[in-house]
């Protein structure tokens, strides 16, 4: 049985990796679009959603990169 805090190991071809570690400009906008408006008060459920689903994503791609830089260290 797989546990949530077991480590799970896949493969990413490095050429991909520079698409997968950070969003893309116009997610980001929407991000940010989204952060300021929420700081407002003024996202229904579905637009929290998808700022949480960003900030994840986002999140994500810093520690493939942070992970990547780690790496790359002699």
């Amino acid at each position: 049985m797989i546990q949530s805090a077991d480590p799970i190991t896949f493969s990413v071809p490095r050429t991909v990796l520079s698409d997968i570690v950070q969003l893309s400009a116009e997610l980001t906008d929407r991000m940010h679009e989204l952060l300021e408006r929420n700081t407002d008060g003024q996202l229904s459920p579905t637009e929290k959603a998808e700022l949480e689903t960003l900030v994840r994503v986002a999140e994500f791609g810093q520690i493939v990169s942070l992970a990547l830089q780690s790496q790359a260290r002699p």
